[in-house]
């Protein structure tokens, strides 16, 4: 067994190479991965890789079937419209709802920070961390809201959603479109004073921003 791992938590630290490998685009949508190839590569037990496999199945990142391959899970467009974008209009809407009118200058100034590292991850044309950054501004709106259950419907869906956006954003190549996107309502979100301004803003935003891509999953 490799040194870089703890025997405590081995599936999970193996699940997080592979997740990071799928996020970072070295493993592809619909690519077959192998307990054997897995765990030469990692230097661990192919049980543990199992043990792994098991757990991303779990969280929609890997696929397998009885006596065939595991393959990396796809995306299409049918999912994306018909599955994500709604439930993340209710989960981020009905949150927001439920949080703006608390929010201090401490939540304020994370929307602030994360929209100053997405500018750097621009200029550095760094797509994977921006996608990480767009993660991170959205989920920042669910957490805010301090509802367990809501946080918990969305964790369940969130690397759905992160494969939705390296999948699309990969291939669409409109970074500055997306930054400006976003600097749109982060400002509305930290300077707006109404809820349904900042609610219509959020709407608009989720839609606006995958809608006019979204052909390009298929």
């Amino acid at each position: 067994m490799s040194g870089k791992f703890s025997k405590s938590s081995l599936k999970h630290q193996i699940a997080e190479e592979i997740k990071k490998m799928i996020f970072e685009g070295k493993l592809v949508q619909g690519e077959k991965i192998t307990e054997t190839q897995v765990s030469e590569s990692l230097g661990v037990s192919r049980t543990s890789v199992r043990e792994a496999v098991l757990l991303l199945e779990l969280e929609g990142l890997l696929i397998s079937e009885p006596y065939k391959d595991t393959k990396v899970t796809t995306i299409s467009q049918e999912e994306v419209l018909e599955i994500l974008i709604p439930m993340r209009l209710q989960i981020e809407t009905f949150s927001l709802k439920k949080g703006f009118s608390t929010w201090g200058e401490d939540t304020k100034s994370q929307f602030s920070n994360i929209l100053e590292d997405m500018r750097k991850a621009i200029f550095y044309e760094d797509l994977s961390t921006f996608i990480e950054l767009d993660i991170q501004l959205h989920g920042l709106i669910v957490q805010s809201s301090g509802l367990e259950n809501v946080i918990r419907i969305w964790e369940s869906i969130v690397n759905r959603i992160r494969l939705h956006f390296l999948y699309q954003n990969s291939r669409s190549g409109t970074l500055k479109k997306w930054l400006t996107e976003h600097e749109e309502l982060v400002n509305i979100l930290v300077n707006g004073s109404s809820l349904d301004e900042a609610v219509a803003a959020l709407r608009g935003h989720i839609v606006d921003t995958n809608i006019p891509d979204v052909y390009l999953l298929d």
